[in-house]
């Protein structure tokens, strides 16, 4: 396979159907699709097994401890031998041909992630409580990390391998942050990475931090390893 999409799927047994059937139909046959079933409570893993029956390209990593959404994607990409890897949420939320369009610019520059508010994105049914959700870890990242992206937290993104080993050695994030730790990473090795627009349709079920109780829960666990993440890069203090 020349593109392994890993797909972190937690409970996600009445979509993942649907989400797998598009994106074999829509992406090319050297696209393999990873599912990792992370923790999963109902049929996921199931329901993914009898969907590879029917279709080539389709993988299942079943995990049966929850291991949080960096540590399924790291399971995926470990056991990856294409060219390109990158990972892809399990809501659809990103259409196929904005998946294909990022997996062209990563082709282009060595990596390339999906944008809701790059200029040309379009978004659908974002909350307004889940997009100022947004907005303010967007501003935590950029003032501590300085990374210059508009959106770090779409849930597509690409890369060549050559940066996978630095990843996967040096990565410590699994909660939400994980997609920033990632880029971070990336960057460090030299990777130039392309911001690509992308369309992206809110998913009933999917928001995690669109409600009080969800931003209060997630948002500071993702604030708490994003400042683990900028205290581990500091430089040391020296002393007189």
């Amino acid at each position: 396979m020349a593109v392994t999409l890993v797909i972190p799927a937690h409970n996600e047994a009445l979509r993942i159907e649907r989400t797998l059937r598009s994106y074999r139909a829509a992406l090319p046959s050297d696209v393999e699709l990873v599912v990792v079933a992370n923790g999963c409570t109902d049929d996921t893993a199931g329901v993914t097994r009898r969907v590879a029956k029917d279709l080539a390209g389709i993988a299942l990593i079943d995990i049966a401890e929850p291991v949080g959404k960096g540590g399924a994607v790291r399971a995926g990409f470990a056991g990856a031998v294409s060219e390109w890897v990158g990972f892809v949420d399990a809501d659809l939320a990103t259409p196929p041909e904005d998946v294909q369009k990022v997996i062209d610019a990563a082709r282009r520059t060595g990596a390339a992630i999906g944008s809701r508010w790059a200029q040309g994105s379009r978004i659908v049914g974002r909350t307004a409580g889940r997009d100022a959700a947004g907005r303010v870890f967007a501003g935590l990242v950029r003032t501590l990390l300085r990374l210059p992206f508009h959106d770090t937290q779409c849930g597509i993104k690409v890369f060549h391998r050559r940066w996978l080993a630095g990843y996967l050695a040096q990565s410590r994030v699994s909660d939400l942050a994980f997609d920033v730790e990632l880029l971070v990473l990336l960057r460090d090795q030299g990777a130039a990475i392309a911001e690509v627009p992308t369309a992206w349709t809110a998913q009933p079920g999917s928001s995690t931090l669109g409600t009080l109780p969800g931003f209060v829960r997630h948002g500071a666990h993702m604030a708490g390893s994003i400042l683990a993440l900028w205290s581990r890069r500091r430089p040391p203090v020296v002393r007189p």
